[in-house]
C-alpha cells in the first residue's frame, strides 16, 4: 500500500511540523505550499492519503480538493482549517472529503485519522484487486492445480523468482493458465499488498490504447472529460500484467520498453512525467522467436523481458493432474448452475486423460460445463460423454479430422445456453461469459444466430 502523505498548506511552520511528525511515525511525506504546487505534486507522485488546508492563496482547498479527486477519485483528503463554517465543512464533505479537522491541530487525532485514511484506502484497493482476479479466474481456479513433475516444476519456478523485482515472461499455449501464474508470482513477492493490474491487450483498441497504459489529463482529447490514471500508474508500487503481450502494436511495445527503463510514464497531455514503481510480467502463446520474425514482437521488449521465462506445460503433458482438475471443475459448476456436482466414473476419467485437449484447462472447463448441463442423472460414464466430443476427442489420431467441428458445435450450443438463459441481452450474456460485446456479435453473426432462430 501506498503510505506516502501529501501535506498541503501555505504556512510553512506547519507544513515542517506535520513532516517531523508523520515521519516520526515512519511515513514518507512531500509538501506543497498552495493549491497549484498541490496538483503538480500529486500528478506526478501517486500518494496514500491528502492532509489540506482550505484558506490559501491562489486556488483555495475546496478548488484543490476537486481537481485531486478529478485525478483519483478514491484518495481520502482531510481537510484543515482555523476558521471554517459549517457550511465549508458540509461543503467539503459533499465534494469527497474523507474528513474534516480544525486548527490548532492534535496530533494525537491526526494520526489516528490518518491511519484510518489510509487502512480505508487499502481496503478499496483490495477489493478492486479482488473483483478484478474474480472476474477473470471462475471460483477454484485461482492456483496451479496439480501434482505431475510439470506443473511441480513451475510452482518451484515461481518461487525462486517471486521474491525478485525482474520482469518475468510466461509462455503456453492458449488455456494454460499463465493468468493464473502471473498472479500467483504477485501473491508470492514482495509487492503482495500492492496492487495486480491485468492488461488484456487484444480487448483494448488502438486508438485508446496510450489513454489506458499512461492515463490522460481532463482535455487532453475530444471526449477527455476527466483526468485518468493509466494502468501503469494503477500498479503502481505492485504488479501489472500483459496478457498476450504480441497484441500489443509494435509502437505501444516500444512505449512499454520506455516506462520500463525510465520508471515513468508521460500522460496525454501531461506536462510532466509521472514515476511509477512497478514489477512487469508478460505472457505470450505463440513462440517469440516467431513473432519476433514477424515483426509482431519487438526483439528489445523480448530480451528485456526474457530475464526470466516460465514456460506453462499443455493438458497433454500432465494427463494426471486430470482427475484434480475435474474435482475442482464439477464443483465449480455445481455452484454456478445449482445442483449435486457431475461425477465421472473411472473410465470417463481415463478416456478424458486420453484426449489431446488443444483448448488445455480452458477447454477441459468447457467440456465439463458442457457434461453438467446436457446431463441425464449425477454419474457420467465414458458412454454417457457428449457424442460429438466423444468421437472427436476418444483417439489422439482422429483429433485433427473432428476437432474444429467439435469445437463450433460445442460453441454454438454454449452460446445459446447463455444467451436464452439472459433473454438474449447480448450485453448480459457477453458480461457472463467474460467476452468483449463485439466479439460475442461477431461469433453470433459467423453461427447465424438470433433470437427466435437457432
Amino acid at each position: 500500500m501506498n503510505s506516502r502523505i501529501l501535506v498541503v498548506d501555505d504556512e510553512e511552520s506547519i507544513r515542517d511540523s506535520l513532516q517531523g511528525l508523520f515521519e516520526d511515525e515512519g511515513y514518507s511525506v512531500i509538501c506543497a505550499a498552495s493549491g497549484e504546487e498541490a496538483v503538480a505534486r500529486f500528478r506526478k507522485h501517486p500518494v496514500g492519503c491528502v492532509l489540506l488546508d482550505i484558506w490559501m492563496p491562489g486556488i483555495d482547498g475546496l478548488e484543490t480538493l476537486s481537481r485531486l479527486k478529478s485525478m483519483d477519485a478514491g484518495v481520502p483528503v482531510i481537510m484543515m482549517s482555523g476558521h471554517a463554517t459549517i457550511d465549508t465543512a458540509v461543503r467539503a464533505t459533499r465534494q469527497g472529503a474523507f474528513d474534516f479537522v480544525e486548527k490548532p491541530l492534535s496530533s494525537d487525532r491526526l494520526l489516528i485519522l490518518i491511519r484510518n485514511a489510509l487502512e480505508k484506502r487499502k481496503l478499496a484497493m483490495e477489493n478492486q484487486e479482488l473483483k478484478q482476479q474474480q472476474q477473470a479466474e471462475p471460483a477454484g481456479m485461482q492456483d496451479l492445480i496439480g501434482i505431475s513433475p510439470a506443473i511441480t516444476a513451475v510452482r518451484k519456478l515461481i518461487r525462486q523468482v517471486a521474491g525478485t523485482d525482474a520482469p518475468l515472461l510466461i509462455l503456453g499455449e492458449h488455456g494454460t493458465g499463465k493468468a493464473v501464474a502471473a498472479r500467483l508470482l504477485h501473491r508470492q513477492s514482495k509487492r503482495a499488498a500492492g496492487p495486480f493490474v491485468a492488461v488484456n491487450s487484444a480487448g483494448i483498441a488502438d486508438a485508446r490504447m496510450d489513454s489506458e497504459l499512461f492515463g490522460h489529463e481532463k482535455g487532453a482529447f475530444p471526449g477527455a472529460l476527466h483526468a485518468q490514471r493509466g494502468r501503469f500508474e494503477m500498479a503502481h508500487s505492485g504488479t501489472l500484467f500483459f496478457d498476450e503481450l504480441t497484441d500489443l502494436s509494435p509502437g505501444a511495445q516500444a512505449k512499454v520498453l520506455r516506462v520500463m527503463q525510465e520508471h515513468a510514464v508521460q500522460r496525454i497531455g501531461g506536462a510532466e512525467p509521472v514515476k511509477v514503481d512497478v514489477r512487469l510480467i508478460a505472457a505470450c502463446s505463440g513462440d517469440p522467436e516467431q513473432a519476433m520474425r514477424s515483426g509482431s514482437l519487438r526483439e528489445d521488449i523480448y530480451y528485456r523481458l526474457n530475464v526470466v521465462s516460465i514456460r506453462m506445460p499443455p493438458l497433454r503433458e500432465r494427463p494426471e493432474d486430470i482427475p484434480l482438475l475435474l474435482d475442482v471443475l464439477v464443483n465449480e459448476q455445481a455452484e454456478l448452475f445449482g445442483g449435486e456436482p457431475v461425477r465421472f466414473t473411472d473410465d470417463a476419467v481415463a478416456m478424458l486423460q486420453s484426449c489431446r485437449w488443444g483448448g488445455n484447462v480452458r477447454e477441459l472447463r468447457n467440456y465439463v460445463e458442457r457434461c453438467h448441463i446436457l446431463r441425464q442423472g449425477e454419474e457420467i460414464s465414458s458412454a454417457d460423454m457428449p457424442p460429438q466430443d466423444q468421437g472427436g476427442m476418444r483417439a489422439e489420431a482422429d483429433v485433427s479430422a473432428n476437432f474444429h467441428h467439435a469445437r463450433e458445435t460445442f460453441e454454438r450450443s454454449y452460446l445459446l445456453y447463455h444467451l436464452n438463459k439472459n433473454d438474449w441481452n447480448v450485453s448480459r450474456t457477453a458480461e457472463d461469459i467474460g467476452m468483449e460485446r463485439s466479439q460475442l456479435h461477431r461469433k453470433l453473426k459467423s453461427f447465424g444466430l438470433k433470437e427466435g432462430r437457432t
